[in-house]
């Protein structure tokens, strides 16, 4: 074990029209990987064969800048960058994941199961708690009304990303409004005078996936637009968390979301919150981001299990208050190439080989990687 090169195998999900997504990370990540002398290549969860240890992949070739397919052995370490595009895709490559998991290849952080797993394990802790909107499994049309008797919601779908299928439903002058993005990341803004009508389109729009129903909170900035704070935070080359970076994200305010795939834009996030508070709340504001940054990765550690990174989406309403809105353990890190920040961007990619290498060490010391 110790004489074998360090392999760390980027394991993604393949997709019709490329190879994959995320090439141009990928190829970051074989670069930065060369220079500390770990081996990167990317694969997907089915193409390991366990009789002869190998599996196809694919490797960044430098001088022709393309990926090229090659034979591997098994790699030493796992980093999961798949993202499902249904729950079938998802049933599809989980026995390979299962059996991936029971050869006992360590991943560099086990991914987080859903919105809900993250709002359980937060719920556990009254700081936490107090700064998440009131959620709950959506069930169904009686909790659908009762808690439009009170509030307007958001509902969103479990495992979704990029803010399609969240839908806000509100009722205004007797009437069902509806503003959201569609799957296909087209925007919804429907009036329903009918409840049935309104009930039908609701149920056929929910139907295949499973829902939070979430309280609506009106996180816009001054000029009514609706914007987050985008936080990374990961572990560096001594197996401890750090902040890597943190942007406003700011979407139009025609949407009920900031992503940057509804056609939100980037902006320096204490910049934006310096802009919008007076100097003592921004100043109370930043320090309890930073605070979440620093307590919210381990805290959901102790319940999950092994993380590696995460991405913290935090709202502020317009009394200043901080809401958790959801943790990823998939972040992108596009935001910061967006914003030009140049040492932010190269330790978002850095980390994950300077991470692999603390395993590495640790292992061949006899310690526990995983």
């Amino acid at each position: 074990m110790k004489n074998r090169k360090t392999i760390l195998g980027i394991m993604t999900c393949q997709n019709k029209k490329y190879l994959f997504f995320e090439k141009e990370y990928f190829k970051q990540l074989y670069k930065i990987g060369k220079k500390n002398n770990i081996d990167v290549y990317v694969f997907y969860p089915d193409s390991i064969d366990w009789k002869s240890k190998t599996t196809n992949g694919f490797q960044y070739n430098p001088y022709k800048n393309r990926f090229e397919t090659k034979i591997f052995p098994i790699p030493t370490f796992i980093y999961d960058r798949c993202f499902y595009s249904s729950r079938k895709e998802y049933r599809t490559y989980l026995p390979y994941i299962k059996k991936i998991k029971q050869e006992r290849i360590p991943f560099l952080g086990n991914g987080l199961k859903g919105k809900w797993e993250v709002y359980q394990i937060l719920s556990t802790n009254p700081l936490f708690k107090s700064h998440l909107p009131k959620t709950a499994i959506y069930r169904g049309e009686n909790q659908l009304f009762q808690w439009l008797s009170t509030m307007p919601i958001i509902l969103k779908p479990i495992g979704g990303s990029h803010g399609k299928g969240v839908i806000k439903v509100s009722i205004q002058n007797r009437a069902y409004h509806i503003l959201g993005r569609a799957y296909n990341n087209k925007k919804i803004h429907l009036i329903f005078q009918n409840k049935k009508e309104f009930l039908n389109w609701i149920h056929s729009f929910t139907k295949e996936k499973r829902y939070l129903i979430q309280q609506y909170l009106n996180l816009t900035t001054s000029q009514y637009q609706p914007y987050d704070i985008r936080v990374l935070v990961q572990k560096n080359e001594n197996g401890q968390w750090e902040t890597t970076g943190m942007a406003a994200r700011i979407g139009d305010a025609s949407n009920i979301t900031s992503n940057l795939h509804g056609g939100g834009k980037v902006e320096s996030a204490v910049h934006l919150i310096q802009k919008e508070f007076s100097h003592y709340k921004a100043k109370e504001i930043l320090e309890l981001i930073h605070s979440f940054a620093k307590t919210i990765p381990p805290f959901i550690e102790q319940s999950h299990g092994e993380l590696f990174e995460l991405g913290l989406d935090l709202g502020i309403d317009q009394q200043g208050k901080v809401w958790i809105i959801e943790v990823n353990s998939k972040p992108g890190r596009n935001v910061f190439s967006i914003l030009g920040e140049e040492q932010t961007i190269i330790k978002s990619v850095s980390q994950p080989i300077l991470y692999t290498k603390y395993l590495a060490k640790n292992r061949s010391l006899g310690g526990n990687a995983q």
